[in-house]
């Protein structure tokens, strides 16, 4: 009886906790008409379409090119295709169709296989295969058999060979030399940056020759006028010092003298103080003689 209960019980939270977790995470507000859905919806959505996580479906695999190409030269510029038959023809020209393939159904069929940013290349390097996947017939079986190209200026039926091929595939992403892939404002841009290179260069390369063979004159000179200012700012000081110590008394201010001008005034000093005593004897006398008479 009370396992019994118990198995009950266990199947009823069973049945709770699947409730829970199949239920949404917003309480099912997100299938409610009208109401946006968040990542959280459309991963509870993938669970129960067919498991968490379920990957796109893989791309095809484009079919094999048969490695011919009717041309020379082969340009992808914007939305056009630019190209030559002979590698002597002065200019590209804009291609409007081969074999009765636009090059809107060109570039649509190389957007549908491969890898999603190599739809260039496919153009270019697989042209036979693109033209295939369009649904056109008229590509040749073999080497050498002409095929229907119809350019800007007219019609042409041109032979296609593996040698062409090789040409396209080795060039196309470069432009293959056509004056449609060159970009002139990148180039007056790359023109202008290389001038102010050079401009720089130049300075850079005239200032270090004029510096050794003209500057070291210019700093031989200025050094020699900052060291003649020194010495006059120093005379000066000097004398202003000597003018301010005589005028105050100050002897810790004043110039020191030589030793010549010492001897000078302890002779002067000396000749003083004789010239001094003898006026006082000459005095005591004078007095001694005025109080005999």
């Amino acid at each position: 009886m009370g396992f019994g209960i118990l198995r009950h019980l266990a199947l009823l939270a069973l049945f709770l906790f699947l409730q829970s977790s199949a239920q949404s995470t917003d309480g099912g507000r997100g299938d409610l008409p009208g109401m946006k859905r968040d990542m959280f919806d459309q991963i509870n959505k993938q669970k129960q379409q067919g498991g968490a996580g379920a990957k796109e479906k893989k791309r095809p695999e484009c079919p094999k090119s048969d490695q011919n190409s009717p041309f020379t030269a082969f340009a992808i510029v914007g939305g056009n295709i630019y190209v030559k038959f002979n590698e002597s023809d002065a200019t590209c020209r804009r291609l409007t169709s081969v074999a009765g393939a636009n090059i809107s159904s060109l570039f649509a069929a190389a957007r549908t296989c491969g890898a999603v940013g190599e739809w260039k290349r496919r153009v270019a390097e697989e042209l036979s295969a693109m033209y295939f996947i369009t649904g056109g017939e008229g590509w040749p079986k073999s080497d050498g058999e002409p095929i229907e190209v119809e350019l800007e200026d007219g019609n042409y039926s041109i032979p296609i060979t593996p040698a062409n091929y090789e040409l396209i595939k080795d060039c196309w992403a470069r432009g293959c030399g056509c004056e449609q892939a060159a970009n002139p404002k990148m180039k007056v841009v790359m023109l202008t940056l290389l001038a102010i290179a050079l401009s720089g260069l130049g300075w850079d390369v005239f200032k270090m020759v004029y510096e050794k063979f003209f500057g070291g004159k210019k700093k031989d000179k200025e050094k020699k006028e900052k060291k003649d200012k020194k010495e006059k700012k120093e005379k000066k000081e000097k004398k202003t010092k000597k003018g301010d110590g005589e005028a105050t008394g100050d002897e810790s201010t004043a110039e020191p003298k030589s030793h010549s001008e010492t001897e000078k005034e302890e002779e002067k000093s000396e000749k003083d103080t004789e010239k001094s005593e003898t006026d006082k004897e000459d005095k005591s006398e004078t007095e001694k003689e005025d109080e005999k008479n």
